[in-house]
């Protein structure tokens, strides 16, 4: 499966100096499981959970009154599964990881799944660039700018259909703006189980084939195929202008 590296450290602002690094970050065991030679994020996870109690705790102790049973109440609440999902989804990270085939996708684990990630993504960016990228990280996306945290805020969900939607739009709307051609996708094959389905579907222009994808569903799959599309259009672009 392809990893967009370009998209997700846009999308964490930040630029990792080692690249597989950041991949791992992104691999669930379940992948690692059916691809031997790929490393999972669990231990990144645990790593990156302690990081995240000592960055919320400082800040909590420098810049919050109260005496230790609020303090930690508070610091439970910024750090607890549900902000730090919503700080996955709100950086639109939920589609990038790499999951195995076999993983049932609406199991009810999706909130350790991104919390999961969220913590990886914290130990990746400490090991790769030490703790000041971290907090910088952590307090953007768990305390607002003006000092108020993000705790009880509405959850965003953003649901599978509506990234679905963002992501092939995105697509079409460089398609059309640079006039390539004609967009359009093919499922090319299908495979699991009824009740955890894997899809392959390639993102056609012009009927010529210009990447593939995969997904839980031919949404997600031809999702996945936009993206890769898009990355591999602007690269040969940006050759183009190289050369």
């Amino acid at each position: 499966m392809i990893f967009d590296i370009e998209g997700a450290e846009e999308k964490i602002g930040y630029k990792f100096k080692d690249k597989m690094l950041l991949r791992k970050c992104f691999t669930h065991s379940s992948y690692s499981n059916e691809n031997r030679d790929a490393e999972n994020n669990e231990v990144l996870e645990f790593f990156g959970d302690a990081i995240l109690d000592f960055v919320v705790t400082e800040y909590l102790f420098s810049n919050c009154k109260g005496d230790e049973g609020a303090l930690t109440k508070l610091r439970s609440s910024l750090v607890s599964k549900e902000p730090l999902e919503r700080a996955i989804f709100g950086m639109g990270l939920d589609g990038y990881m790499l999951l195995g085939k076999g993983l049932v996708k609406n199991s009810g684990m999706h909130e350790k799944l991104y919390s999961s990630l969220f913590e990886a993504i914290v130990a990746g960016m400490y090991l790769d660039g030490g703790i000041a990228p971290v907090k910088k990280f952590i307090l953007e996306k768990l305390v607002a700018r003006d000092g108020k945290f993000k705790v009880g805020e509405e959850k965003k969900k953003a649901a599978p259909r509506s990234r679905e939607k963002d992501g092939k739009s995105e697509c079409q709307e460089y398609v059309q703006k640079n006039k390539l051609g004609e967009i359009s996708y093919k499922t090319l094959e299908k495979s699991g189980p009824e009740h955890a389905p894997r899809y392959i579907a390639a993102f056609l222009l012009d009927g010529r084939e210009i990447a593939r994808g995969e997904g839980g569903s031919k949404k997600q799959a031809e999702t996945d195929a936009a993206k890769s599309a898009l990355l591999s259009l602007k690269r040969k672009k940006k050759a183009g202008k190289n050369q």
